[in-house]
């Protein structure tokens, strides 16, 4: 296959119509296979990969979980803007390529146009074959057949950029990767006979095998059906993720009105709503303390002079009641007579009658009358009545005042808060404050609506995993068994051999990929002999390298340049495993090298890559010193300048600083 030209009629970048030549051209009677074009970052360089991918595959080229609705929004950003803001109301991209079949070379040309109607976008394919309109495919099938020339999974491995080298040099295993692996290597094919052909031994079942033959059957129908259930969930969580992006953006754009409305205050809102929260949560303790207080002694406080007489008349009647008085003359009189305890002090007869005296007036004094209002209050209770009235006036009412006191603060603390929030939402800023909690609520309901829809797609594809796991069983057990007679004996051992075929064409092709894995990382690493093995998963496709001690050589113990590598030599080794003749185009390779592994890429790599490869590179890559390396295999260059008065990035001969003397490949309208 060789691409011939892209054309681009305002798309991305690119203004008007303009028509790249990509065909390599000989030098000196040489092979130059290198078609490089030099720009700056943000010239369109990406445009031209992704130009590609759209014209091949169309929604597809955005990834199989990519909705409808987010195609669109897609397609309508990349309609070239021009000066003034002016959108183009349609955009437009074209491949011409040449195909090999059958031994005979096809030119094809596909052109996909774009033209917005209303919120929506309307797609037009055009699909020619040697100028004229492709008859021997419907219409409706071109996309189909597109896929086939040149499957999605197969064209990763062709028309990369960075991004696929860091995903194949990450340590996670990339299960889009192994299958397109799969596909590149042909084993895919074999699969899909091996089912054709149990199929047709089980529709030609008439031994006691038809109940094996039935349930492959219905084991086959489920998973058809299982397919297109998990295209479509996978589609509706596609549009769910847009959906997502989308009002994500409109909550952004409403909190960047929320802050303007309130200018600088409103960066700290939330420092203010936490300074409020915690005032009122202060306040609040507060407030039960006071509450506490109300419900215990501080209404003695408010009647100060009460609590005064009332201590008063307590203290006053502290000496006892007369049955007290009378009973204390009555131990007294008893102790003078037994003088036990013994007395150390001289006791004069005066003062014994002096206390018998004071004793004898306390039993008959007006205090212990029964008609005094706290007659009745045991010495015991006067006590805590006394004590609480103290605490009234000793404790409560200073701690009533200072908590009074700091209630009269914090109300003054929350009402500035208040009112810097409400300067902080500034004029208008309520009404935006609703746009924004709305949309930050269809933003979570959206969320929870997605990750019931993933769960969902991960149930699918676990039934369709264990299906696919049990059809092979039946497979297996069908073609171990023995046919009786005629077709479905020789279908058996068909089903036998395939799966003989399989494993060995398996065996074969993953031999074949790590000898040439191996040789091309040694050819691009450093390290020369660094890697003398690897092994490649069967069913992941996950490489484990051998150093020449015959020991791993972990992908997270390799440096960041040489996992750069490890990812291009796997991809190099793929392309020649396959057998498959395709063009390669490399968006810039050597962002992630260091100038060593640079230099190696553009001696040892470019050149050998492919009969046509397509360089996308800015001057800080390939710089002068490494394009004078690549010269020799170069047929011909181009410089994207962009313009940021048109707004336009136009395509010329030539490679930054150098000018090519090449007629001109570029035909601009």
């Amino acid at each position: 296959m060789i691409l011939r030209n892209i054309e681009m009629e305002n798309f991305g970048l690119y203004s008007g119509r303009q028509v790249l030549d990509l065909v390599p051209r000989k030098r000196a009677g040489r092979d130059t296979p290198v078609v490089l074009f030099g720009g700056r970052n943000g010239a369109g360089k990406t445009t031209l990969l992704e130009a590609v991918r759209l014209a091949l595959y169309g929604r597809l080229a955005l990834g199989h979980r990519v909705g409808q609705a987010e195609y669109e929004r897609h397609l309508r950003g990349r309609m070239h803007i021009g000066p003034g803001g002016r959108v183009a109301g349609s955009a437009s991209v074209g491949l011409e390529f040449d195909y090999s079949e059958g031994g005979r070379i096809q030119r094809y040309r596909v052109t996909r146009r774009w033209t917005a109607k209303g919120a929506g976008i309307v797609e037009t394919l055009v699909l020619e074959k040697d100028g004229k309109p492709v008859e021997s495919v419907p219409r409706e099938e071109w996309h189909h057949f597109l896929q086939e020339l040149i499957p999605p999974g197969v064209s990763q491995l062709f028309f990369f950029d960075g991004e696929k080298i860091a995903d194949i040099a990450n340590d996670e295993i990339d299960e889009g990767l192994a299958d397109a692996v799969r596909g590149l290597l042909g084993i895919e094919l074999v699969g899909r006979l091996r089912t054709d052909l149990g199929l047709f031994m089980a529709r030609r079942s008439k031994s006691g095998d038809a109940v094996t033959a039935a349930k492959l059957e219905e084991v086959v129908r489920e998973d058809e059906k299982l397919e297109v259930c998990i295209t479509a969930m996978q589609d509706t969580v596609a549009e769910l993720i847009s959906r997502r992006a989308g009002q994500a953006r409109l909550a952004a754009t409403a909190r960047q009105r929320f802050t303007a409305e309130g200018g600088d205050a409103a960066n700290q809102r939330a420092t203010l709503e936490a300074a409020r929260d915690e005032t009122r949560h202060q306040l609040g303790r507060r407030e039960t303390e006071l509450r506490e207080l109300a419900g215990g002694l501080l209404p003695f406080a408010m009647a100060p002079r009460v609590g005064e007489r009332l201590m008063q008349v307590l203290s006053k009647s502290t000496g006892g009641s007369g049955a007290e008085a009378a009973a204390l003359r009555e131990r007294l009189l008893s102790w003078r007579a037994s003088g036990h305890p013994p007395r150390n002090a001289a006791w004069k007869e005066s003062h014994w009658r002096d206390l018998d005296s004071f004793l004898t007036a306390e039993a008959l004094s007006p205090a212990a009358s029964l008609d005094e209002p706290l007659a009745d209050l045991e010495s015991g209770e006067r006590a805590v009545l006394l004590h609480q009235l103290r605490e009234v006036r000793e404790i409560t009412v200073a701690r009533s005042a200072l908590i009074s006191s700091e209630l009269h603060r914090l109300n003054g603390r929350l009402k500035d808060i208040e009112a810097n929030l409400v300067r902080a939402s500034g004029e208008g800023a309520g009404v935006v404050l609703d746009e924004l909690v709305l949309a930050e609520q269809q933003v979570g309901a959206i969320e929870a609506e997605l990750k019931a829809r993933e769960e969902e797609l991960k149930t699918l594809l676990f039934r369709r995993t264990t299906l696919r796991r049990e059809r092979e069983r039946l497979l297996k057990a069908q073609s171990e068994a023995a046919a009786a007679e005629g077709r479905a004996a020789l279908a058996g051992r068909i089903g036998v051999a395939l799966q003989q075929y399989e494993d060995r064409l398996l065996e074969a092709k993953l031999s074949r990929l790590q000898s040439e894995f191996v040789q091309r990382f040694n050819h691009l690493a450093r390290k020369g002999g660094f890697v003398a093995d690897a092994q490649i998963d069967r069913a992941t496709f996950e490489t484990t390298l051998i150093d020449r001690d015959g020991n791993e050589i972990t992908k997270s113990a390799l440096s960041a340049g040489e996992k750069q590598i490890y990812a291009i030599a796997m991809l190099w080794a793929l392309a020649h495993t396959s057998g498959r003749a395709l063009p390669m185009i490399i968006d810039t390779p050597l962002a992630r090298l260091d100038s060593e592994h640079r230099t190696t890429l553009v001696e040892r790599y470019f050149p050998e890559a492919s009969h046509q490869v397509i360089v996308l590179s800015t001057d800080t890559e390939v710089d002068d010193k490494l394009l004078k390396r690549l010269m020799p295999a170069v047929s011909h260059t181009y410089r994207l300048d962009y313009n940021p008065d048109q707004r336009s990035t136009s395509a010329r001969p030539g490679y930054f600083d150098d000018e090519e003397e090449a007629p001109h490949a570029l035909h601009q309208t």
